[in-house]
Protein backbone atom coordinates (compact mmCIF):
# COMPACT_ATOMS: atom_id res chain seq x y z
CA UNK A 1 0.00 0.00 0.00
CA UNK A 2 1.52 3.34 -1.13
CA UNK A 3 0.77 5.54 1.67
CA UNK A 4 1.63 9.00 2.98
CA UNK A 5 4.97 7.39 5.08
CA UNK A 6 6.18 4.87 2.11
CA UNK A 7 6.14 8.20 -0.23
CA UNK A 8 7.94 10.41 2.33
CA UNK A 9 10.76 7.51 2.50
CA UNK A 10 11.08 7.29 -1.04
CA UNK A 11 11.47 10.92 -1.09
CA UNK A 12 14.37 10.93 1.27
CA UNK A 13 15.89 7.76 -0.20
CA UNK A 14 16.17 9.60 -3.59
CA UNK A 15 17.61 12.86 -1.61
CA UNK A 16 20.35 11.58 -0.12
CA UNK A 17 21.16 8.65 -2.68
CA UNK A 18 23.66 11.19 -4.22
CA UNK A 19 25.82 11.65 -1.07
CA UNK A 20 26.07 8.11 0.16
CA UNK A 21 29.80 6.37 -0.97
CA UNK A 22 31.89 9.59 -1.41
CA UNK A 23 34.54 10.21 -0.23
CA UNK A 24 35.22 12.05 3.07
CA UNK A 25 36.67 14.95 1.20
CA UNK A 26 33.00 15.45 -0.41
CA UNK A 27 31.37 15.54 2.89
CA UNK A 28 33.92 18.46 4.08
CA UNK A 29 33.28 20.30 1.03
CA UNK A 30 29.46 20.37 1.12
CA UNK A 31 29.59 21.16 4.83
CA UNK A 32 31.84 23.75 3.73
CA UNK A 33 29.55 25.34 1.93
CA UNK A 34 26.11 25.29 3.86
CA UNK A 35 28.71 27.09 6.08
CA UNK A 36 29.46 29.75 4.37
CA UNK A 37 25.86 29.51 2.36
CA UNK A 38 24.71 30.69 5.98
CA UNK A 39 27.25 32.99 7.28
CA UNK A 40 26.81 34.83 3.62
CA UNK A 41 22.81 34.85 4.53
CA UNK A 42 23.24 36.24 8.39
CA UNK A 43 25.52 38.83 7.09
CA UNK A 44 23.45 39.78 4.59
CA UNK A 45 20.30 39.73 7.26
CA UNK A 46 22.51 41.85 9.75
CA UNK A 47 23.24 44.78 7.10
CA UNK A 48 19.43 45.12 6.73
CA UNK A 49 16.98 48.14 9.33
CA UNK A 50 15.15 46.70 12.19
CA UNK A 51 13.17 47.81 14.76
CA UNK A 52 12.90 46.22 18.02
CA UNK A 53 13.31 47.10 21.99
CA UNK A 54 16.36 46.61 24.09
CA UNK A 55 17.56 46.76 27.83
CA UNK A 56 19.53 49.50 27.85
CA UNK A 57 21.59 49.95 31.39
CA UNK A 58 21.64 53.39 33.58
CA UNK A 59 23.64 54.94 35.29
CA UNK A 60 22.09 57.38 38.40
CA UNK A 61 23.94 60.47 39.42
CA UNK A 62 23.44 62.54 42.18
CA UNK A 63 24.29 64.09 45.70
CA UNK A 64 24.01 60.50 47.55
CA UNK A 65 25.07 62.00 50.84
CA UNK A 66 22.25 64.54 51.27
CA UNK A 67 19.90 62.29 49.33
CA UNK A 68 18.31 59.74 49.33
CA UNK A 69 15.68 57.30 47.03
CA UNK A 70 12.16 56.07 48.45
CA UNK A 71 12.20 53.57 45.96
CA UNK A 72 14.81 51.49 44.34
CA UNK A 73 16.20 53.12 41.14
CA UNK A 74 15.53 51.06 37.75
CA UNK A 75 18.94 49.79 36.69
CA UNK A 76 18.08 49.41 33.60
CA UNK A 77 14.95 50.37 30.95
CA UNK A 78 13.52 48.36 27.93
CA UNK A 79 14.08 51.26 25.17
CA UNK A 80 12.75 50.76 21.73
CA UNK A 81 15.00 51.72 18.68
CA UNK A 82 15.64 51.06 15.23
CA UNK A 83 18.84 50.75 13.46
CA UNK A 84 21.24 48.35 11.09
CA UNK A 85 21.50 44.77 12.43
CA UNK A 86 24.66 44.75 13.32
CA UNK A 87 24.34 47.71 15.82
CA UNK A 88 20.98 46.28 17.42
CA UNK A 89 23.17 43.06 18.20
CA UNK A 90 25.85 45.57 19.44
CA UNK A 91 23.67 46.43 21.99
CA UNK A 92 21.71 43.28 22.79
CA UNK A 93 24.66 41.79 23.53
CA UNK A 94 26.12 44.65 25.61
CA UNK A 95 29.01 44.76 23.33
CA UNK A 96 30.96 48.26 22.98
CA UNK A 97 28.36 49.68 24.71
CA UNK A 98 27.88 51.91 28.09
CA UNK A 99 25.35 52.94 30.53
CA UNK A 100 22.90 55.89 29.76
CA UNK A 101 24.26 58.42 32.21
CA UNK A 102 20.85 60.31 33.99
CA UNK A 103 21.13 63.12 36.48
CA UNK A 104 18.12 63.55 38.48
CA UNK A 105 17.24 66.73 40.62
CA UNK A 106 17.16 65.04 43.64
CA UNK A 107 14.78 67.72 45.59
CA UNK A 108 11.84 66.28 47.55
CA UNK A 109 8.94 65.95 45.50
CA UNK A 110 11.03 64.83 42.41
CA UNK A 111 8.61 62.45 40.42
CA UNK A 112 10.73 62.48 36.81
CA UNK A 113 13.38 63.35 34.78
CA UNK A 114 12.32 65.88 31.58
CA UNK A 115 12.38 64.38 28.47
CA UNK A 116 15.32 66.29 26.93
CA UNK A 117 17.10 64.91 30.00
CA UNK A 118 16.09 61.17 29.08
CA UNK A 119 17.14 61.43 25.55
CA UNK A 120 20.06 62.68 25.75
CA UNK A 121 21.18 59.88 28.41
CA UNK A 122 19.94 57.46 26.48
CA UNK A 123 21.28 58.60 22.58
CA UNK A 124 24.83 58.96 23.96
CA UNK A 125 24.99 55.56 25.24
CA UNK A 126 22.89 54.17 22.24
CA UNK A 127 25.17 55.73 19.40
CA UNK A 128 23.83 54.83 16.09
CA UNK A 129 20.52 53.93 16.38
CA UNK A 130 17.67 56.09 16.66
CA UNK A 131 15.25 55.97 19.65
CA UNK A 132 11.51 56.01 19.51
CA UNK A 133 9.88 55.23 22.73
CA UNK A 134 11.13 54.03 26.43
CA UNK A 135 9.12 52.78 29.00
CA UNK A 136 8.80 56.08 31.10
CA UNK A 137 5.69 54.70 33.28
CA UNK A 138 8.64 52.16 34.91
CA UNK A 139 10.46 55.59 36.11
CA UNK A 140 9.00 57.08 38.47
CA UNK A 141 11.41 58.97 40.96
CA UNK A 142 10.67 59.79 44.88
CA UNK A 143 13.40 61.54 47.14
CA UNK A 144 13.95 63.29 49.98
CA UNK A 145 16.99 64.25 52.27
CA UNK A 146 18.89 62.64 54.57
CA UNK A 147 18.22 63.11 57.97
CA UNK A 148 19.56 62.14 61.92
CA UNK A 149 17.53 62.42 64.72
CA UNK A 150 18.30 60.96 68.12
CA UNK A 151 15.63 59.54 70.61
CA UNK A 152 15.74 57.68 73.94
CA UNK A 153 14.93 54.26 74.75
CA UNK A 154 12.07 52.12 76.18
CA UNK A 155 10.17 49.29 76.18
CA UNK A 156 8.06 48.37 74.30
CA UNK A 157 3.91 48.61 75.38
CA UNK A 158 3.68 44.80 74.72
CA UNK A 159 6.98 44.25 77.27
CA UNK A 160 4.67 45.15 80.08
CA UNK A 161 4.42 48.55 81.95
CA UNK A 162 5.33 47.32 85.27
CA UNK A 163 8.76 46.59 84.13
CA UNK A 164 11.58 49.58 84.48
CA UNK A 165 14.62 49.17 82.50
CA UNK A 166 18.09 50.97 82.21
CA UNK A 167 19.22 50.92 78.42
CA UNK A 168 22.80 51.03 77.61
CA UNK A 169 23.31 53.20 75.46
CA UNK A 170 20.44 55.41 76.58
CA UNK A 171 19.98 57.52 73.50
CA UNK A 172 20.94 55.82 69.31
CA UNK A 173 21.09 58.52 66.95
CA UNK A 174 18.96 57.05 64.06
CA UNK A 175 20.00 58.06 60.03
CA UNK A 176 17.88 57.64 56.70
CA UNK A 177 15.04 59.96 54.84
CA UNK A 178 13.95 63.00 56.54
CA UNK A 179 10.31 61.79 56.06
CA UNK A 180 10.84 58.29 58.32
CA UNK A 181 12.80 59.43 60.90
CA UNK A 182 10.59 62.15 61.50
CA UNK A 183 7.74 59.92 62.19
CA UNK A 184 9.70 57.40 64.58
CA UNK A 185 8.20 57.39 68.26
CA UNK A 186 9.85 58.86 71.13
CA UNK A 187 10.99 57.29 72.77
CA UNK A 188 11.75 54.56 70.56
CA UNK A 189 10.06 51.25 71.76
CA UNK A 190 12.78 48.32 72.30
CA UNK A 191 10.77 44.82 72.35
CA UNK A 192 12.83 42.24 74.84
CA UNK A 193 12.85 38.67 73.09
CA UNK A 194 10.76 36.07 74.38
CA UNK A 195 11.74 34.79 77.93
CA UNK A 196 13.93 37.48 78.59
CA UNK A 197 11.71 38.95 81.49
CA UNK A 198 13.44 37.29 84.25
CA UNK A 199 17.03 38.52 83.48
CA UNK A 200 18.66 41.06 85.07
CA UNK A 201 21.16 41.81 82.18
CA UNK A 202 20.31 41.21 78.28
CA UNK A 203 21.38 42.33 74.74
CA UNK A 204 18.95 43.39 72.11
CA UNK A 205 18.87 43.88 68.58
CA UNK A 206 17.46 47.22 67.84
CA UNK A 207 15.01 47.05 65.00
CA UNK A 208 14.57 50.14 62.62
CA UNK A 209 12.55 50.63 59.53
CA UNK A 210 14.05 49.03 56.07
CA UNK A 211 15.75 52.49 55.21
CA UNK A 212 16.53 53.94 58.31
CA UNK A 213 19.93 52.79 60.33
CA UNK A 214 20.39 53.42 63.75
CA UNK A 215 23.95 54.39 65.23
CA UNK A 216 24.33 50.64 67.02
CA UNK A 217 22.96 47.19 66.07
CA UNK A 218 22.30 46.07 69.45
CA UNK A 219 21.70 47.43 73.29
CA UNK A 220 21.82 45.69 76.16
CA UNK A 221 19.02 46.23 79.05
CA UNK A 222 19.66 45.37 82.36
CA UNK A 223 18.16 46.36 85.64
CA UNK A 224 14.34 44.96 85.21
CA UNK A 225 12.57 45.12 87.99
CA UNK A 226 8.69 44.73 88.74
CA UNK A 227 7.73 47.86 89.89
CA UNK A 228 3.45 47.56 90.02
CA UNK A 229 1.89 48.71 93.71
CA UNK A 230 0.49 45.65 95.42
CA UNK A 231 -3.35 45.42 95.16
CA UNK A 232 -5.10 47.08 98.40
CA UNK A 233 -6.72 44.06 99.39
CA UNK A 234 -3.71 41.82 99.10
CA UNK A 235 -1.89 44.80 101.28
CA UNK A 236 -4.99 44.91 103.89
CA UNK A 237 -4.65 40.87 103.83
CA UNK A 238 -1.36 41.08 104.43
CA UNK A 239 -1.43 43.52 107.51
CA UNK A 240 -4.57 41.64 109.13
CA UNK A 241 -2.52 38.29 109.36
CA UNK A 242 0.72 40.27 111.13
CA UNK A 243 -1.40 41.94 114.17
Amino acid sequence: MDGPLNRAGRLVRWFVRPFAGQEPSFYRAVTACLLAAGLFWQMNALNKTYTTRVSCPLAWHYDSARYVPLRPLPTALPVTVTGQGWRLLRANMGWGTHPADLRPVPLPGTRYLPPAAWRRGLQNALEGVQINEWAGDTLRLTFDRYATRRLPLALAPDSGQTRAARFTPATVSFRGPASLVNSLPSPYPVALPKGAGASDNVEVELRAPSQVRPSVSTVRVSRLANTAPAAPGRRRAINHFSR
